[in-house]
């Protein structure tokens, strides 16, 4: 029984943080009152009193939240990625622009801590420590990048920190303003491009427009058994990513014996001179519980030269209509917990991460 109040209660709890969280995205924190946020609950006035102690309770806890939202985020992002320099920077940059984290009405809170006087002196206490030590860790990369190009006495890594800090702060603002219409891809292009601006010995320069316009519209189209060796090619670079050795024969029957018998749909992408540039193969199942079709979309492929530049988004917007035009209720899919780039193309394009249920496989 006490196990079952204690989760009941932290729930209510959670609805209560989050629906602080929409209140001061719309009326900041000098208007807000108890009954604004209890209305957005849904709950009444005095539950909002029976889980915290007062309505400043409330609004610290909220912090707390999302700054120890940020803080895991920043962790997991830091244990996925390699140990270099490089990519430890990189994978804290691209954290910082994570979605889930960064969702607007969250950038409100951050915002109205930091900027209204009500709230400085919580936001310092709360997050003072936690910003310092974020702080001395980018400035340490810093330092170990420009040390493995040798150029200690041509780049002060003190400047460029508070250069990435200032950027994230601008981006932080502009998803504030911008709301759910943010382009986090085209943020990242212009993080990713500073990087490869200072540090040209460690970061690539990111597919620029131009490289994007030069492959003109993006066409998609359902491959045929035409198609068979253009799609065995993608394949067997797909499965390469994921650690197989490559083998195009095994690629061209596999690929060769779905399209013959029509046991999956693949759509391929290309660009404006007829160049494949990525694919993705669903397969047909259903959903007893909902009683109807569902697709699992099982492969999605770009080319690294192509990367970046929308191909991955019309391939699957074009799953998507398939899906809708067969009658399905779903698209299914599975990723690598560190495939980050992968989890952000598709919760944009609205996929729900699932939170309820585990995966088993049985291996035969």
């Amino acid at each position: 029984m006490t196990t079952k109040m204690t989760t009941y209660q932290q729930d209510r709890r959670n609805l209560l943080i989050d629906a602080t969280i929409t209140a001061i995205a719309e009326y900041g924190l000098s208007n807000l009152t108890l009954a604004k946020i209890s209305a957005i609950a849904g709950l009444t006035a005095g539950s909002v009193n029976f889980h915290f102690e007062s309505k400043e309770s409330l609004l610290l806890e909220t912090l707390n939240f999302v700054s120890d939202e940020f803080d895991r985020g920043i962790a997991t992002a830091l244990k996925n990625a390699d140990p270099t320099p490089a990519s430890r920077l990189a994978a804290i940059i691209d954290a910082s622009l994570d979605p889930d984290i960064t969702e607007h009405r969250k950038m409100a809170v951050w915002h109205a801590f930091d900027s209204e006087s009500r709230g400085r002196e919580d936001y310092q206490r709360i997050r003072g420590t936690s910003d310092r030590q974020n702080y001395k860790l980018i400035l340490n990369l810093c330092e170990q990048i420009i040390e493995s190009g040798g150029k200690q006495t041509e780049i002060n890594a003190r400047a460029i920190a508070n250069a990435i800090s200032g950027i994230t702060d601008e981006v932080w603002k502009a998803i504030l303003f911008a709301g759910e219409s943010y382009d986090r891809d085209d943020a990242r292009q212009v993080c990713l491009s500073f990087l490869a601006s200072i540090f040209p010995w460690c970061y690539s320069m990111p597919n620029s427009l131009a490289t994007s316009a030069s492959l003109g519209p993006i066409s998609i189209s359902r491959a045929t058994p035409k198609d068979c060796a253009t799609v065995a090619v993608l394949f067997d670079q797909y499965r390469q990513f994921y650690s197989q050795g490559t083998d195009p024969e095994l690629a061209k029957d596999y690929i060769g014996k779905h399209l013959d018998n029509g046991s999956s749909v693949i759509f391929l992408a290309w660009s404006k001179d007829h160049n494949a540039l990525g694919f993705t193969q669903l397969y047909p199942a259903f959903c007893s519980v909902d009683a109807s079709p569902i697709w699992i979309l099982y492969d999605l492929y770009v080319d690294a030269t192509a990367r970046r530049l929308g191909v991955g988004k019309a391939l699957m917007n074009a799953a998507a209509k398939h899906a809708k035009q067969t009658g399905a209720s779903r698209i299914d899919l599975e990723t690598e917990t560190g495939n980050t780039q992968a989890q952000i193309l598709y919760e944009s394009l609205g996929y729900s991460r699932d939170t309820d249920f585990y995966k088993y496989s049985l291996e035969l």
